[in-house]
């Protein structure tokens, strides 16, 4: 079971296997939250491999 990470709120569509990936961390002015779940629970809220760092 791996970790993934993905911004909070409504705006979210995936989720990030590498904690520095630039689609997570960038544009802090809008997001600076974050939240980390399974692999399995991302999924089931609609999130994708994001497609920089889950490639």
């Amino acid at each position: 079971m791996r970790i993934v990470m993905y911004r909070e709120g409504i705006h979210r569509t995936a989720y990030h296997i590498h904690g520095e990936c630039p689609a997570l961390t960038g544009k802090r002015d809008t997001c600076d939250k974050w939240a980390a779940v399974p692999e399995e629970e991302a999924q089931r809220l609609g999130l994708v491999p994001c497609s920089r760092c889950a490639a």
